[in-house]
């Protein structure tokens, strides 16, 4: 995480010629309650818009809006109303949710309330979102609700460790994808216990995805953003100087 939370990253995207951040209205809590991750908080919403204005940066995604058993997404509309004002144009989400139609219900109604606000709903399968845990059931839910809002999130990490593979990938009609996350692995394993490693992730080309042959994959319109967060790091871990490492790396896929 950048040094001075949220408004740090805003500098540092600036600083090193990145047009979008993608950042937390609402975080995951950890076992103690705390937040995960910095949040923009709604206090902070004149001055964290004037400096995204000063800085020509724009917010892509805001999180963190999951579907879960015990929690009704019209608690969100706070921190999705905040998403809003920001600018940011999507809000993420992941279906934690393994009840089918309780699900669909509420993904439909965070698509109105995003919708509501001027925002896109990015769905996020995952091998630990065990309502939407494969890129199959991505397109499947799309696919029900007809929300012309919610599109799918393709994370390479996810794509791969959820069985997923390129042939897949070319298979998904490309307007459905809005945007993907692009990291590296060491292989291709396939697992749904794999936490700790979306929390420690390789720089793109440091590893064995084919990130080229997945980017190729993606239309132009796709928005893309480097997913590569170290927890491990230790004290001596300079955020900023990986983040530039990993920019470097993934400007090198293009060329």
């Amino acid at each position: 995480m950048m040094k001075d939370g949220p408004a740090g990253l805003v500098r540092f995207a600036a600083k090193a010629g990145l047009c979008s951040i993608c950042l937390f209205t609402q975080s995951p809590t950890a076992a103690d309650g705390s937040n995960m991750f910095p949040v923009v908080e709604a206090k902070d919403k004149a001055a964290f818009r004037a400096l995204l204005a000063d800085h020509d940066v724009t917010v892509l995604n805001a999180e963190y809006f999951p579907i879960m058993a015990d929690a009704d997404v019209s608690s969100y509309l706070p921190a999705i109303g905040l998403a809003g004002e920001l600018g940011a144009k999507r809000i993420v989400t992941h279906v934690q949710d393994s009840d089918p139609i309780r699900a669909e219900d509420q993904l439909d109604s965070l698509c109105r309330l995003a919708a509501d606000h001027g925002l896109d709903v990015g769905l996020e399968f995952t091998g630990f979102a065990k309502g939407c845990n494969n890129i199959d059931k991505a397109v499947s839910l799309v696919g029900k609700l007809q929300q012309p809002n919610l599109n799918i999130a393709v994370d390479a990490l996810h794509l791969f460790r959820t069985g997923g593979s390129l042939q897949k990938l070319a298979a998904v009609d490309p307007a459905l994808i809005g945007y993907a996350q692009i990291c590296d692995g060491p292989d291709f394993r396939i697992s749904d216990d794999y936490v700790e490693e979306a929390m420690n992730r390789m720089i793109p080309g440091a590893g064995v995805f084919p990130l080229r042959e997945f980017l190729a994959l993606l239309s132009a319109e796709v928005d893309l953003d480097i997913e590569v967060p170290q927890f491990s790091g230790g004290a001596a871990f300079d955020p900023e100087q990986w983040a530039l490492y990993a920019i470097a790396a993934s400007r090198s896929l293009f060329e």
